[in-house]
């Protein structure tokens, strides 16, 4: 089973406000532009993280999204302000938050969240440290899925190699098993400059997911291409063929795991 475990899909009248000055990221990135490329390697399918609420999607859109056979589930932005269903709505796997500031009303939600039994999605790169541990510690309960790795509260470009100072501001997630996190980001764009025709040395990469595999493990770690973000430092095969590889030289479990059946566990999806 393989599963790309964070993609994102929007039209490009749309196209979210942060990526409007990219133009490779202001055109229609849909689920039948991703789909040929999930059959040609053999993907299950993908988890849809949402930009926006989800009941800011059209019944269409919504409609649309459910029935692409290789979309897994969606997860929406969790609601600032409304409660959430006594159960999960349909094709709901979880909800992703893509600041935690740690408001009262975020932890309202997420007190509904740890009822639900689904799990929270947070983004790395735009969320501080101190209120994101805060979270992790006083509900332990709470499946979270940190996105981006890599980039930590600053932006791109602020934590670029493995002597960074990252891996030492997350160790503490090491003895915290409800978290786990996702590869997207493992190709920042500051490594653009550093290949040519996008021939990856693997070399470059192995410290990055050492410290990965110290803190996390086998079991914690999710691959994800980040499309369409990703597209702005390498296709989707070459992020593909550059993780497989990595990930290959250390098990053929870790791969199995890694690709596919940590999402599936951590999304509750069936094989």
């Amino acid at each position: 089973m393989r599963i790309d475990a964070e993609v994102r899909f929007w039209r490009r009248s749309n196209t979210p406000a942060r990526f409007q000055e990219t133009q490779l990221l202001t055109q229609d990135y849909l689920p039948q532009h991703l789909e040929p490329h999930l059959m040609e390697h053999g993907f299950t399918g993908c988890i849809a993280v949402l930009e926006n609420e989800l009941a800011a999607l059209s019944s269409m859109e919504h409609d649309t999204l459910i029935a692409s056979r290789h979309i897994l589930g969606l997860v929406p932005r969790l609601p600032e302000q409304d409660g959430l269903a006594s159960t999960p709505e349909p094709g709901v796997l979880g909800y992703h938050l893509s600041t935690f500031t740690g408001s009262k009303q975020q932890l309202k939600q997420l007190d509904r969240l740890c009822d639900l039994g689904l799990p929270l999605a947070v983004d790395l790169a735009r969320t501080p440290i101190a209120p994101l541990r805060d979270l992790i510690e006083t509900k332990p309960s709470l499946q979270v899925i940190l996105n981006h790795y890599g980039r930590l509260e600053g932006g791109p470009g602020k934590f670029e190699t493995a002597l960074d100072c990252w891996p030492t501001t997350l160790q503490w997630l090491q003895d915290q098993p409800q978290t786990v996190i996702t590869l997207s980001g493992l190709i920042d764009p500051s490594d653009a400059g550093q290949f040519d025709d996008w021939d990856l040395p693997e070399a470059h990469f192995k410290p990055k997911l050492a410290d990965l595999m110290a803190i996390f493990g086998e079991d914690r770690i999710l691959f994800s291409s980040n499309w369409p973000m990703g597209l702005m430092t390498a296709s989707f095969e070459d992020t593909l063929d550059l993780l497989t590889a990595l990930i290959e030289a250390l098990s053929p479990t870790s791969l199995a795991k890694i690709m596919g059946l940590n999402a599936a566990r951590c999304y509750r999806i069936e094989s």
